[in-house]
């Protein structure tokens, strides 16, 4: 009986191994699975992502090229040929009639120089042919009356070295009416100055008068 029931455990043997091999693959598949769904989706991440940055670059293009284009509106128009031609030639016409308007300044400057120079010459001429007139004569002015001194010239003294000028008064009866004078004294408005060889000089009214010595 032992020997007949050999043939059995061989038989469950297998049949666990099978089963074994079985779920060993099955596992095996499933991770199989698992593992190709995450690749799957990692590469549906970094797909995602590359056209995050692909799109955020386009995004980035489009606006630097919305700001050169709109740069480029705020620069004048480019001068074609045919406008800088026609801008030429009204600036020469301008330049021509500014020249002629400066030449005609020019012609009416001298004109009006010359008129100028002809009335000085027939202002000067006037003036020649008209009779010179009489010079005014200046009246002099009238010599101030010398006034008359009130004393008498006496005569001339020395005392002590200095010399004195002997003055009386006008019909003087004693000694007493005579004063000596030296340089520098005064009898009422008149000063003498200086006692000369033959004259007294007195200063009186402002004037210088000469008084010859007896």
């Amino acid at each position: 009986m032992t020997i007949a029931q050999l043939p059995d455990e061989n038989a469950g043997r297998e049949r666990w191994l099978k089963i074994a091999v079985a779920v060993w693959l099955l596992f095996v598949s499933i991770l199989a699975v698992v593992n190709s769904v995450g690749l799957s989706r990692l590469t549906e991440q970094s797909q995602a992502s590359a056209q995050d940055a692909h799109v955020q670059a386009l995004n980035t293009r489009v606006a630097e090229l919305e700001q050169q284009a709109a740069s480029s509106k705020a620069l004048p128009k480019p001068v074609t040929q045919p406008d800088f031609e026609t801008a030429r030639k009204a600036l020469d016409e301008r330049l021509t009639q500014v020249e002629q308007a400066q030449a005609t300044d020019a012609r009416a400057g001298a004109v009006q120089a010359l008129q100028d120079r002809v009335s000085d010459i027939e202002a000067r001429m006037k003036r020649t042919a008209a009779p010179a007139a009489a010079p005014r004569r200046i009246a002099e002015p009238a010599k101030p009356k010398v006034p008359e001194p009130p004393f008498d010239i006496v005569g001339v003294e020395l005392r002590g070295g200095e010399r004195f000028l002997s003055v009386a008064a006008p019909r003087a009866a004693s000694v007493l009416d005579v004063w000596l004078l030296r340089e520098g004294d005064a009898v009422g408005a008149w000063h003498l100055l200086a006692i000369e060889a033959h004259a007294a000089v007195f200063r009186v009214d402002g004037q210088t008068q000469r008084i010859a010595l007896p």
